[in-house]
C-alpha cells in the first residue's frame, strides 16, 4: 500500500501560485505577516521580508524594462546617476516638459527616465547632451515627428513651421514601470489637496 504524497503548501511551493514562472510575491508577505511559531523568527521576518520582497520587485523590472542597475537605489527622482552639472540638467528637462508643455511632473519624470534610464543609455556619454539646450531633448521626449519627419525642438524660430496641433504625442511608460519614481509622492500631494479643498461640515 502506497502512501498518498503529502499535501502541497500553495504559499511556500516555488510551483505554485505563480505569476509566469515567478513565486507569487504577494503570498509570500501574506505569509510572513501571518503567525510564526518562533516570536523572534516572526519578528525578523515580518521586517526582513517585505524588503527582499520589493527587492525582487525591482530586480524584476529592470529586467522587463532594461532600466538601468541603478533604479531605486540613486537617492534622486531619476534611475541613473548623475553628478550634480547632469542632475541639474535633466531637472531643467523635466522643467520644460511641466511649464512649457503641461505635462504633470511625475509623468514627465518617468518621460526622461524611460528615454535615458536603459542599460544602453547608461554606456553612453551622457555629457554629450550638453551640447544641446534641454528643451531639444524634452520636446523630443514629448511630441512625435510631424508628416514630413521633423520634430520640435523647443525653439520658436526653428518650429515656426510646425503644426504642434497635429503631431503625435509619444506614449508615456507603463505606470508600473520603475521609471515613476515620483508617482506616489503626486498622488499623495493630490489627496492632500482634495483634503484641503473640502467645505467644512456645518454645525
Amino acid at each position: 500500500m502506497t502512501s498518498e504524497p503529502p499535501a502541497r503548501d500553495g504559499h511556500l511551493d516555488p510551483g505554485a501560485d505563480t505569476i509566469g514562472d515567478h513565486p507569487d510575491l504577494d503570498a509570500i508577505e501574506e505569509l510572513c505577516s501571518g503567525s510564526l511559531p518562533d516570536a523572534v523568527l516572526a519578528a525578523r521576518a515580518r521586517e526582513t521580508v517585505p524588503r527582499l520582497v520589493a527587492e525582487v520587485r525591482r530586480l524584476r523590472w529592470l529586467v522587463e524594462y532594461g532600466a538601468c542597475p541603478t533604479a531605486g537605489t540613486t537617492g534622486t527622482e531619476f534611475v541613473l546617476p548623475l553628478d550634480e552639472e547632469m542632475l541639474g540638467y535633466f531637472r531643467e528637462m523635466v522643467d520644460v516638459l511641466v511649464e512649457r508643455l503641461g505635462v504633470p511632473r511625475a509623468e514627465a519624470v518617468a518621460r526622461v527616465n524611460a528615454a535615458y534610464g536603459t542599460r544602453q543609455w547608461v554606456a553612453l556619454d551622457l555629457q554629450l547632451m550638453g551640447h544641446e539646450l534641454p528643451e531639444y531633448w524634452a520636446y523630443g521626449l514629448y511630441y512625435g515627428q510631424d508628416g514630413r519627419g521633423r520634430s520640435p525642438v523647443g525653439d520658436p524660430v526653428a518650429d515656426a513651421d510646425i503644426d504642434f496641433a497635429t503631431l503625435p504625442v509619444r506614449p508615456a511608460p507603463p505606470k508600473d514601470s520603475p521609471f515613476w519614481t515620483e508617482q506616489e509622492q503626486e498622488q499623495e500631494q493630490e489627496q492632500e489637496l482634495k483634503v484641503l479643498g473640502e467645505p467644512a461640515e456645518s454645525p
